[in-house]
């Protein structure tokens, strides 16, 4: 795992070599342990590493034989070493033991289609110095990051958005045309983003450049199978499904065990990252070291559960307890970190209890993905009641919301988001704090483009509703938020996440499902659970989902109210640029005398001035000397400047 960052430019010679080792610095918590660079006429690759497999080789930028192919690469290919066996049979000479130079000599002898032969996370980079072409190239579903912008005669590229912004010739500046979708998903929908001309890859895309044009293409999609082929699995018994699943992802577990270093898992309690450990257990030797976070005077916390796990299996289990004055500590530093507005309160635990775990391990494996593959958040068993819902009059909706206390806010989303009859407004509206009404009160005669999900929709022409609807979510909400927060949290504590129930294979068996396979009435991730049921106790595969339940509602009424005033609408926030000041105090009073429970729009809106003051501005990235290997045409040299 690690951090790239590059420059192209085909019309000026040494393409900005001594940029470069700014671009790295601003992501050395990505790759703490090695750095390096290499450039030629047109390009400058950078690296900084984090070391998981062959540590002491594969050292980046990496090249081939002849040193016409370079690459710069962060994620993990588990298929490397039958992809090496096949490659050294065909006559290619590899110099190293890991999966990096595997890259180099399957571009050699597949082109850009390279990508179709890696079972993975990835994100690289990989320059053709024959026919001076970049290719740029992303995972399948979105593990990895990968940021690209155009600017003048360059194309810069990074795994971080700060590092593209780390060049003096790219000024951060807010893409207005994006805050509607900010408002509706609490991130940005690829490819666009918060800064301005600064673009996101794609999950499942390359881009290629040469000097003659740009070209960018989608190699993967999620499959979507029409009920004829569906019915396919409705044959099986449902011991014979079970049988499958459990195969597959004891095969998708023991694939991200491949490592040259400690590892360990995320335990919360909850059924997916407790399958993960008990498979994990029976794949090593070794007792599993588990993780698991609680909350000092919390409601709830998720930390019994987790117990009972790790007492099971006799996992080496660690616990870190938070206290509430942490939430505010971090806000900033990990607003940083993520180049974004924290998503969700979650990112703050889940960097902490990552930074906690490095001390002892270099990569954990969780349980992301599960819910959106097989149905596990209530509001996809809910979904089917949709068309009840919009046959009544909105006058009736409205008043059975006014109706409701403000602990209920969970209803209120319920009742707002299925009376929307479009499909796309209807599961936009799922995600969103804020109501169509509210974010035209909020922004004035912005003009609003197209929702983003509506892309998504077609999916519902060719599969079940409850398919098209987990097809859209694993094109947004899993990506944009879920797997971009596991990313950068894990990643700034320099820690590795690999995630198995996101593997392509996986992904593809999830969707040639049946319904029935993922929801049973209201039995939600059924098959799941009962695969589950085989090494987990019940209690533990049917107890109530928790969550990290942070209770934000009470804190905006007490300890932080005064910082969402000043933050939100005070005289120096950057919110009253773009928004109406008059609808942000209105939120902010209705959450403090009780009348609404407004925790959630507020936390959206917080994270984002939050983000304006602290990733958007350049002055943020601190000048510091550092020492990078350079390697240029093959000569190693040491050099140390000031990054500024």
């Amino acid at each position: 795992m690690c951090g790239i960052a590059g420059i192209v430019n085909f019309e000026q010679p040494d393409a900005g070599r001594e940029f470069m080792p700014a671009m790295l610095e601003v992501m050395r918590h990505r790759g703490p342990d090695g750095s390096g660079m290499y450039s030629d006429d047109n390009v400058v690759f950078g690296h900084v590493r984090l070391s998981i497999i062959d540590l002491a080789g594969s050292k980046q930028p990496l090249c081939n034989e002849d040193k016409s192919i370079w690459v710069t690469f962060n994620g993990e290919i588990y298929n490397y070493k039958h992809l090496r066996e096949n490659l050294l049979a065909k006559g290619h000479l590899f110099r190293t033991k890991g999966d990096t130079e595997t890259l180099v000599h399957l571009y050699e002898e597949y082109g850009a289609d390279m990508v179709d032969h890696l079972q993975g996370m990835f994100a690289f980079a990989i320059w053709d110095t024959r026919c001076k072409k970049l290719l740029l190239a992303r995972d399948r579903i979105g593990i990895k990051p990968l940021y690209y912008c155009k600017k003048e005669k360059s194309l810069l590229f990074a795994s971080e958005p700060k590092a593209i912004i780390a060049h003096p010739n790219v000024e951060p500046r807010l893409n207005r045309q994006v805050l509607w979708h900010y408002l509706t998903y609490r991130t940005i929908p690829a490819p666009q983003t918060l800064f301005e001309g600064i673009q996101k890859l794609k999950p499942g895309h390359v881009l290629t450049i040469t000097p003659q044009a740009t070209n960018i293409r989608q190699y993967w999609d999620i499959p979507l199978h029409s009920e004829k082929l569906i019915n396919n699995f409705n044959h099986k018994s449902d011991g014979a499904l079970i049988d499958q699943a459990e195969r597959l992802l004891f095969k998708c577990v023991e694939r991200r065990l491949i490592s040259d270093v400690p590892l360990g898992a995320f335990l919360s309690g909850g059924v997916d990252s407790s399958l993960i450990v008990a498979m994990m257990s029976k794949l090593t030797d070794s007792p599993v070291r588990t993780y698991s976070v609680g909350f000092d005077n919390f409601s709830s916390s998720e930390t019994p559960y987790a117990d009972i796990v790790a007492k099971k299996f006799a996992t080496d289990h660690h616990e870190l307890i938070l206290a509430e004055s942490c939430f505010a500590e971090h806000l900033e530093e990990l607003t940083w970190m993520r180049d974004s507005p924290l998503s969700e309160p979650a990112d703050i635990p889940l960097h902490l209890l990552s930074k906690m775990a490095s001390k002892d391990v270099k990569l954990l494996l969780s349980g992301e993905g599960c819910d959106e593959l097989f149905a596990g958040y209530p509001k996809y068993a809910f979904d089917r009641f949709a068309p009840l819902v919009g046959f009544l009059p909105q006058q009736a909706v409205s008043f059975a919301i006014d109706k409701l206390s403000p602990g209920m806010r969970r209803v209120e989303i319920a009742l707002r988001s299925l009376s929307e009859t479009a499909p796309a407004d209807r599961w936009a509206q799922w995600f969103s704090p804020f109501t169509p009404y509210e974010k035209q009160a909020l922004l004035g005669g912005i003009e609003v483009s197209e929702n983003p999900t509506a892309e998504y929709v077609r999916a519902k022409q060719v599969c079940s509703s409850l398919d098209a609807m987990l097809y859209a979510d694993c094109k947004l909400w899993l990506p944009e938020n879920l797997l971009d927060r596991g990313d950068r949290m894990t990643m700034a504590a320099s820690v590795e996440g690999r995630v198995p129930f996101l593997d392509h294979e996986f992904i593809e068996y999830a969707f040639a499902l049946p319904v029935n396979a993922k929801i049973r009435k209201f039995d939600r991730k059924w098959l799941i659970k009962q695969v589950a049921l085989r090494h987990l106790p019940r209690d533990i595969v049917y107890r109530k989902k928790v969550g990290f339940a942070i209770p934000l509602a009470q804190w905006f009424c007490g300890q932080l109210k005064n910082m969402c005033y000043d933050r939100i609408c005070g005289k120096k926030s950057f919110l009253t640029d773009f928004f109406s000041a008059s609808q942000l105090r209105t939120i902010l009073d209705e959450h403090s005398s009780l009348r609404k429970d407004n925790s959630h729009k507020i936390w959206t809106l917080l994270g984002l001035s939050i983000w304006a003051d602290v990733a958007c501005k350049k002055s943020k990235i601190s000048p510091r000397s550092n020492s990078i290997e350079v390697l240029n045409g093959g000569i190693n040299e040491r050099t140390s400047k000031s990054l500024r």
